[in-house]
């Protein structure tokens, strides 16, 4: 049980990792401790790591790790995971939680877990106004006062006023982000505020019965429509503000259009002044609702280098489902008795 992690052999040679704490590498009693390690990241939700300890010292018989400043709270975590020669960063991350496991049946454990720095920015609720700004504006004033860069793309449309009431920093920019169609989410202290990145190039090609142990993709119409439109009502001018966003073909959109005839979804109460604020609502809320048109689970082989946000290439799924897909949420998981394993979701607008 208190081995290295180098555990199984899959394809692509002896699984590795590198587990440093404070720009320190795991003294060589915790890395012989070390039972597993889990990586979960999400673009909608704040990524996080477990590291699973052997938390007993056979000689000293005392507890080891849970009372050990290495693991205190707030220390910086980076997460390496591959393959040997070949590791890449999976994760940077803050010490926020240690779970001790103590049982008649079994020796002693330690979960220690933690989060991206996203989890700074859902900490405390607060109620402001921003006074003509951008969304983009907005997201790196929030970044910077949490101690972050921000790597944003112009949101172009300058808003009179926007309203944080009550939300974490996380929940607020979360929904800024959505309403337009855009991710917030942190990666090495970046906090990244842009559309999704599905036309980009695939940081992999996959293959089911070589690289892939498990794929379960699933095609569904109920959810799309033709058409979205924005429609809301300007006060001052007294008139009616209508964006529409329409399907392009290819896509999946265009192909339920084709099947079941024309459909619209309507956004209403959602306040805008011209079709400045309201075209972008109806873009990004027409591209978020076309990306789900096709869904999937997958199960693979380690893959240090897919990230949320990024794309894949499936291949052997047939004509229908083979692809590229984005990539939106991704758990990486080495343990000394099934290796080092991926499993992520993937999405995409057309089949």
């Amino acid at each position: 049980m208190r081995a290295g992690m180098r555990a199984a052999v899959p394809r692509g040679g002896l699984p590795d990792l590198s587990v440093r704490v404070n720009g320190s590498a795991l003294p060589a009693a915790a890395q012989s401790d070390l039972r597993s390690v889990t990586v979960q990241e999400d673009l909608e939700a704040l990524s996080m790591f477990t590291l699973e300890l052997y938390n007993w010292d056979d000689k000293l018989l005392r507890v080891s790790w849970s009372d050990s400043p290495l693991f205190a709270v707030g220390n910086q975590v980076e997460i390496w995971l591959g393959y040997v020669g070949d590791l890449h960063k999976v994760m940077l991350a803050e010490i926020t939680s240690l779970e001790p496991v103590f049982t008649a049946e079994s020796p002693p454990v330690l979960m220690v877990r933690g989060y991206d720095h996203r989890h700074r920015l859902a900490r405390g609720r607060k109620t402001r106004t921003f006074a003509q700004m951008k969304d983009s504006a907005i997201a790196g004033q929030v970044a910077r006062e949490a101690g972050l860069r921000a790597q944003v793309e112009d949101t172009k449309v300058t808003h009179s006023y926007v309203i944080q009431s009550n939300q974490s920093d996380w929940e607020f920019l979360l929904r800024r982000a959505s309403l337009i169609g855009y991710e917030m989410y942190v990666r090495d202290k970046v906090l990244y505020f842009r559309p999704p990145q599905s036309a980009a190039q695939p940081a992999a090609t996959l293959s089911l019965g070589q690289d892939i142990t498990e794929f379960s993709p699933r095609l569904s119409s109920l959810a799309q429509a033709g058409e979205v439109a924005v429609r809301s009502w300007n006060v001052k001018e007294k008139k009616a503000v209508v964006a529409t966003e329409q399907s392009a073909s290819p896509s999946g959109s265009a192909t339920v259009r084709r099947a079941f005839g024309a459909s619209s979804l309507a956004i209403l109460g959602q306040p805008t002044r011209d079709l400045a604020e309201a075209g972008p609502i109806a873009q990004g809320q027409f591209n978020a609702m076309s990306l789900t048109y096709v869904e999937g689970d997958v199960v693979a082989s380690g893959r240090p280098q897919l990230h949320a946000g990024t794309v894949v290439d499936i291949t052997g799924a047939g004509r229908t489902f083979s692809g590229r897909y984005y990539v939106t949420s991704v758990t990486h998981t080495m343990t000394l008795e099934q290796g080092y394993q991926t499993s992520f979701t993937v999405k995409r607008n057309a089949a």
